[in-house]
């Protein structure tokens, strides 16, 4: 909370560390962004995604972990997480966090655009346009895992994190499968 407030963000923060909590926030009044620890003991942040995931998908879901593990990033990209950060790297929180919420806004003006029948639909089933990444922040594709790279290139996530072990990664769609996901006319 200390880092946001020092990146400008303006928000109210709510902890929560039980299942039973996290739900009757959820609830209550959805947020507009969730921040998880992925290994908690009493309650996953793995578990917190699969809820969300359930119950309010078009929230982004940030994970903030001390790992660096490649499986486990894989793993929170698939269950839906919107980034990760570096726990060691909590400066990364304001871009990843401009990030989720930009594809938001994109997502609902997709729908907006799409007309009164599609705003029922999937948050998630709109292409979204490609977002612009910032010096240090590359995105990952969303559908078949490549990430684009400093060069503006797609590649294999595996060969990419090799080459760059504290990358700062946020999902996106590359433009083939954002081809794939559109809709015919």
């Amino acid at each position: 909370m200390h880092e946001l407030k020092r990146q400008g963000f303006a928000f109210q923060g709510q902890r929560v560390e039980t299942r039973d909590d996290f739900l009757r926030n959820l609830e209550r009044q959805p947020p507009d962004l969730i921040l998880s620890d992925s290994g908690m003991p009493a309650f996953s942040g793995f578990a917190a995604l699969e809820l969300v995931q359930e119950k309010c998908p078009q929230v982004p879901f940030v994970f903030v972990t001390g790992y660096y593990d490649q499986g486990l990033m894989v793993e929170m990209f698939d269950g839906g997480a919107a980034g990760y950060v570096y726990k060691n790297r909590l400066t990364d929180l304001g871009p990843v966090i401009r990030q989720a919420q930009e594809e938001v806004r994109q997502r609902r003006q997709s729908r907006l655009e799409e007309g009164p029948d599609e705003l029922g639909g999937d948050a998630n089933s709109a292409p979204a346009k490609e977002p612009k990444a910032g010096k240090d922040l590359r995105m990952i594709c969303s559908h078949c895992k490549k990430v684009r790279d400093e060069r503006g290139e797609w590649e294999q996530i595996d060969v990419y994190l090799r080459r760059h072990e504290q990358a700062t990664v946020t999902l996106a769609l590359c433009p083939a499968c954002a081809g794939m996901r559109r809709k015919p006319d």
